[in-house]
């Protein structure tokens, strides 16, 4: 499976994610940065553990997208 197929499918869940969470009361409280950040990391566990995309590609790609929103994260904790 290629990368943009896999940034597709973050990307797809993460929307989903996203206006589940807007829907809810409960998430009010979080701002909108973190929502989508939550969003991002939960779509990657979605991927990484998923039958139908599983592989070693698939492994590589999220520990990929989680270091880089790791680092997204980090930068908006050090301002």
């Amino acid at each position: 499976m290629g990368k943009s197929k896999q940034l597709n499918l973050i990307t797809e869940m993460s929307m989903v994610l996203i206006k589940m969470s807007i829907q809810n009361i409960e998430f009010q409280r979080y701002s909108q940065s973190v929502v989508v950040i939550a969003s991002l990391y939960a779509s990657t566990a979605f991927l990484k553990h998923s039958k139908k995309n599983e592989g070693p590609e698939t492994i590589k790609f999220c520990t990929e997208a989680r270091r880089i929103i790791f680092e997204i994260v980090n930068q908006e904790v050090e301002e």
